[in-house]
């Protein structure tokens, strides 16, 4: 009931109509915050497309800086900063950004230096911003320092306080990311959600122009440079308690059957399970912006019913069967819209048997895989492959070549469009990270 009130759309109207309720009393401008955190490049990258919104819509911008992440959302802020780095090369080129090849997380000396030169400015914040910040990731010290000669930089202890603050804002507004931005109670996270962003400043007719800067600007795959796909195996990593697997898993079939690639299912045991904690306001945001994906996308979403638990392993129990039988995209696709779609209770061997006759499998075939232990080998095998290419969450994408070498990898079902582009050849060989350490 918790969920079906999250993801309502009726919920989400009611919240945009008291924020511009709200709004209009106080005369006040559509204000979006943009929380920035140097060291990370999906902040950096949409930095960069801020000008171009600026000058599209009739909005105003606010910056907060933030540079510590939480550690109960983020448990290990390293490894999400080598793999944003390895992504946004991707990113960069597919939008026309600037992004430096090969690039690793920057120097603390000169992200500290930069957060204290862009916490000084109260006059043209955001162009001071975008030039601190591309010194930065071109680990230009003598530009930074020119700034903080010419501009000015806060004492040490002020930005700390400065950042603290701004961190504790993110937080109480329900994120835990920098590269987001804030309107109106509602979260855009990086360039991924900009088209959302968009759409809603539309809404409210803030537009200069028809087009969008993500349309104007977002080639994810220009036809007239693409070959043909070449013969690799598309590894798709998965959870049936993950809904952006559940947003992914269509689409992931169909981009493979499109493209002539041998897809390899490879599931996985919820993030909780593998010991990486998903504290409630995290799990809040992801159900909430997984459900406006679903419903931009056309997919059904919800009524929703958690399978942490018994519920995801008898999934993984019954996959394990019917993929051996050459039937587990049917059972995963039957499985996921059970979850996310029909609020089906997995701990029913009734709900078990429906889900097995969308696969093809006999009432004997799924009682003899739900009293079988056979799955839970695969399953820590998939993790630790996972593991391997420098990734953790799900749903990933791992191009293999004949020689079985990772030919790139991809975190998030919003990149269908990296592994469509490295397929078709218009992409150099990028190895994951890990691969690459």
């Amino acid at each position: 009931m918790l969920a079906s009130y999250l993801i309502s759309p009726l919920t989400g109207r009611v919240s945009r109509a008291w924020h511009e309720s709200k709004r209009r009393l106080g005369r006040k401008p559509h204000t979006v915050t943009f929380y920035h955190r140097v060291s990370d490049a999906w902040s950096w990258l949409l930095a960069q497309s801020l000008p171009q919104l600026l000058d599209n819509y009739d909005i105003e911008l606010k910056i907060r800086l933030v540079s510590s992440l939480p550690m109960d959302c983020v448990p290990d802020p390293e490894r999400l900063d080598s793999y944003a780095s390895y992504d946004a090369m991707r990113l960069a080129r597919a939008w026309g950004f600037s992004f430096p090849d090969g690039a690793q997380s920057p120097a603390l000396t000169l992200t500290h230096l930069a957060e204290r030169i862009i916490l000084a400015q109260s006059e043209n914040p955001l162009s001071r911003l975008i030039a601190a910040t591309a010194a930065v990731w071109a680990a230009d010290s003598r530009a930074l320092a020119a700034m903080a000669n010419q501009d000015g930089a806060v004492d040490e202890k002020k930005a700390v306080a400065m950042l603290g603050t701004h961190l504790h804002e993110l937080q109480k507004n329900g994120h835990y990311l920098g590269g987001m931005l804030w309107f109106q109670g509602e979260w855009f996270w990086g360039l991924d959600r900009l088209y959302l962003f968009e759409k809603r400043l539309h809404a409210y007719r803030l537009n200069h122009s028809d087009h969008t800067v993500s349309e104007r600007l977002f080639r994810p795959v220009i036809r007239q440079t693409a070959g043909s796909a070449m013969p690799l195996d598309l590894e798709f990593y998965f959870s049936f308690r993950s809904p952006y697997s559940y947003l992914g898993a269509s689409r992931v079939i169909e981009l493979a059957d499109r493209l002539g690639l041998n897809l390899v299912l490879r599931p996985l045991l919820p993030m909780v399970s593998r010991g990486i904690p998903v504290p409630s306001r995290k799990l809040r945001y992801i159900v909430r912006d997984a459900a406006r994906v679903a419903r931009h996308d056309k997919l059904p979403f919800g009524p929703l019913r958690d399978p942490l638990g018994k519920g995801v392993e008898r999934c993984l129990a019954v996959f394990h069967w019917a993929n051996s039988n050459g039937a587990g995209r049917e059972f995963m696709l039957a499985a996921m819209r059970a979850i996310w779609s029909e609020a089906a209770d997995l701990t029913r061997d009734s709900t078990m048997q429906q889900l097995g006759q969308h696969a093809g499998l006999t009432a004997a075939h799924v009682d003899q895989a739900l009293h079988s232990g056979n799955w839970r080998a695969q399953v820590e095998a998939n993790a630790a492959a996972l593991a391997v290419l420098g990734l953790w969450g799900v749903p990933a994408m791992c191009l293999r070549g004949p020689d079985d070498k990772a030919v790139t990898a991809a975190w998030g079902q919003d990149r269908m469009w990296v592994i469509e582009r490295a397929a078709l050849g218009v992409d150099v060989a990028m190895p994951p990270p890990r691969l690459v350490e």
